[in-house]
């Protein structure tokens, strides 16, 4: 199938640009220099489709569409089109907006029941989602002057995109019900933002799931600039809380400080009674900071079945400011440190199953 065919070519972008690297703003900011740039990824339905390639007229085409349309852009001459669509598709009749790989510089939507699929962002603002029933998927985002792809949004999804270069985070999410997976974010730089992150996520029911993050360098800034660089972020003064959040089989490698970092206001306020908050499971950590998973004062954690290492690591896990309730389980250490540390406001830590593998 298509989209099959597309899922396996961006798993492969992302698996090559593992493969070492150096800081990510080596190059000054964008795709390092040691990794290419991502191939194109047509997402162009099987039987084709009528491209519009002229910027007035795509957007005269977006101002236009109906529930069930299918608008398909592409060509040359999109590549400093700033495009909009605020028209709504509905419930299983989304208004899809295809491309086979073409280049344009911003794309935003604030509507509802919307597919975006096949672009190349360069250079520009990004991709922007606002709304419900929204899905942006198989999409380079590349260099974007602030976050990459952003999601405010209700029952909505990215997945399988390529993102390189950002200044900031390269995924930012916040809403309900939320899936971020399959997706590739790399290189994250600060230039204007005030950090340098791969996922930053706010919310409730969340899944983020079979991402790769990788190559997110503190290296190369001038002193007192430089980025603490976090795989996966989020705190209580930007966002609604977060909680029913599920982090899952995600690999984050060479990010200068941390795999997860959770930080909490007053014990988190507005988590529901016997919810768990984030549920961090199954994934690969490979990072420079003293632990990979950070929690300040936020509670009702559990850290289970990851893999983690990291050649500065005092810790896997740790726990301070009141980060209670937390589960740190059957974790692999495969560097001789223990699996997790609390402080006093923190314990009792449920903990069991944890080993070294040296």
């Amino acid at each position: 199938m298509l989209l099959t065919g597309l899922l396996a070519g961006v798993l492969a972008v992302a698996l090559a640009g593992c493969g070492g690297g150096t800081g990510a703003n080596a190059s000054g900011g964008g795709v390092p220099a040691n990794r290419p740039a991502p191939a194109p990824q047509n997402a162009l339905p099987p039987g084709g489709c009528a491209l519009i390639d002229d910027p007035g007229v795509a957007q005269r085409a977006l101002d236009t569409a109906r529930p069930g349309d299918q608008v398909c852009l592409g060509g040359p001459g999109l590549v400093s089109a700033n495009l909009r669509i605020t028209r709504s598709g509905a419930p299983g009749q989304p208004i899809r907006v295809l491309s086979d790989g073409a280049e344009v510089q911003d794309l935003s939507v604030h509507a509802d029941q919307v597919e975006v699929a096949g672009f190349t962002l360069r250079d520009g603002g990004g991709l922007s989602l606002r709304g419900a029933g929204l899905r942006a998927h198989h999409n380079n985002v590349l260099n974007a002057r602030q976050s990459g792809i952003t999601c405010n949004c209700t029952d909505g999804a990215v997945e399988s995109n390529v993102v390189d270069g950002t200044d900031g985070t390269g995924i930012w999410v916040s809403g309900q019900r939320i899936t971020v997976r399959g997706n590739a974010v790399s290189g994250s730089v600060r230039r204007k933002a005030a950090d340098a992150d791969g996922v930053r996520f706010f919310g409730s029911e969340l899944r983020i799931t079979q991402n790769s993050v990788h190559d997110i360098s503190a290296a190369g800034y001038a002193e007192n600039e430089a980025p603490h660089p976090d795989c996966f972020q989020t705190f209580t003064s930007d966002g609604p809380p977060s909680y029913d959040v599920l982090i899952s089989d995600n690999r984050c490698e060479r990010v200068d400080e941390q795999c997860l970092i959770a930080t909490g206001r007053h014990g988190n306020p507005g988590v529901p009674a016997d919810t768990r908050a984030i549920t961090f499971a199954g994934n690969r950590c490979d990072v420079g900071g003293a632990q990979a998973v950070g929690l300040d004062g936020y509670p009702h954690v559990d850290v289970r079945d990851n893999t983690i290492t990291g050649p500065n690591l005092y810790r896997g896990v740790y726990l301070s400011g009141g980060s209670t309730d937390g589960a740190v389980l059957d974790n692999v250490m495969l560097v001789d440190r223990p699996a997790y540390e609390a402080d006093p406001a923190s314990r009792p830590v449920q903990a069991r199953g944890n080993r070294s593998s040296r």
